[in-house]
């Protein structure tokens, strides 16, 4: 068959590209190139051993406690969610405000008078860790630290959802 245009084919084959078919459980869930597909085994081990050992850590600490031992589960995810990054509220800002101080390599102290001459006093800075609700009057002085717009410190600050209703 000859090519009537210089256009590559939608549908092609390439003989010298070799997948290795990957398995969970006996199941297979799909094909991957032969030089990534060691790390990626190793890597969704290494995930599968550390719920593992999170899920033991929780049932030993429900033991030693006298909690309810049906409960690991619940203490699993909740874990989970507490060690997830947060993209939205003040924990998320606090986060953001705390990756500013490492990138201009600031101590505490040095981080509180950088923040206070943005018009962020050490009580609010406090606050904004503490996780308490952000006014909107920090929203300037908090995206001049951060260097970014007021607007994405608000979407942070409010989350994906509240931008999207207005």
């Amino acid at each position: 068959m000859s090519l009537l245009r210089n256009e590559p084919l939608d549908w092609q084959s390439n003989p010298e590209t070799s997948y290795i078919p990957v398995y969970h459980k006996g199941s297979l869930v799909g094909f991957f190139k032969q030089e990534y597909v060691n790390e990626i085994l190793y890597f969704l081990n290494e995930e599968e051993v550390l719920k593992k050992a999170l899920k033991k850590a929780c049932a030993d600490l429900l033991k030693k406690t006298g909690g309810d031992i049906t409960k690991v589960n619940y203490l699993v995810q909740k874990y989970i969610k507490v060690s997830e990054r947060p993209k939205y509220g003040a924990r998320a800002i606090a986060l953001l405000l705390q990756e500013r101080q490492k990138e201009l390599d600031l101590n505490n102290q040095e981080f509180v008078k950088f923040c206070d001459t943005f018009k962020i006093s050490p009580t609010e800075l406090n606050s904004i860790y503490a996780g308490e609700p952000i006014d909107d009057s920090l929203l300037a002085p908090i995206s001049r630290v951060l260097g970014i717009t007021r607007e994405r410190v608000q979407e942070v600050r409010d989350g994906a959802e509240a931008q999207k209703s207005t």
